[in-house]
């Protein structure tokens, strides 16, 4: 083959792969972002963005105050390159005695199309009072599609946020969320959560980055031929 037709050849390959990169980063950002945690479950709804597909979302709750699973709004999005998964409403306990305590179990898949999952940031908004009166506890579980414990950290009153590494890395992994809500003061208190955060990480491009990777490849593909014309 002439050196001719091999540029010609590449220049085609090149073009076709940057406008397939192109196409996919449109199509990601054309699916379902968020929706209230009850139409999650109950219509067995994902939300899909970049290579991360979140189903299987459940929820169990036990003895709550104000727990409306219809105004628990859960959002995925992307920030700097990470993805975040949040759980936004008022999830709470009040009671004018004591002691009383309640649960709530959250669960959801996710898979990553694009790479493996190396770690999970945990994160919570919310208060307990009185602080030497009530309690606040979350236990995060990370399981491999076998059911094995790949992951796992605890979060409280004094500490709301963790990093902890999935090992080995996982391209789909089983989440839940115990969270435990306890007023042990005689004259009651209470305990909310307003907010429960979740990022991901991974080690290869992230579907922003490869955005950006096939427009330069495009930009590219363009300059040269424009300079062989």
């Amino acid at each position: 083959m002439a050196f001719g037709q091999q540029r010609r050849v590449i220049y085609r390959f090149l073009a076709t792969a940057a406008a397939v990169l192109l196409l996919a980063g449109v199509a990601s950002a054309q699916n379902r972002t968020t929706d209230t945690l009850a139409d999650l479950v109950t219509n067995h709804q994902t939300l899909t963005l970049g290579d991360k597909v979140f189903s299987d979302f459940t929820f169990q709750n036990s003895g709550l105050t104000s727990f409306d699973p219809s105004n628990i709004q859960v959002t995925l999005s992307i920030v700097g390159g990470t993805y975040f998964l949040t759980w936004d409403g008022n999830m709470s306990l009040t009671s004018s005695s004591g002691p009383i305590t309640a649960d709530l179990l959250l669960g959801y898949t996710v898979t990553a199309t694009g790479g493996l999952i190396d770690t999970i940031d945990a994160s919570f908004t919310g208060s307990a009072q009185p602080s030497n009166g009530a309690f606040l506890a979350v236990d995060e579980t990370a399981r491999d599609a076998n059911g094995n414990v790949v992951g796992t950290t605890h979060l409280d009153s004094q500490h709301r946020s963790d990093s902890f590494p999935i090992n080995p890395p996982q391209r789909s992994l089983r989440v839940t969320k115990d969270i435990g809500f306890a007023i042990s003061n005689a004259n009651g208190g209470f305990v909310t959560i307003s907010e429960i955060g979740q990022s991901f990480h991974q080690a290869v491009p992230e579907p922003a980055t490869t955005m950006l990777f096939g427009s330069g490849l495009l930009s590219g593909v363009l300059y040269l031929r424009r300079r062989r014309r």
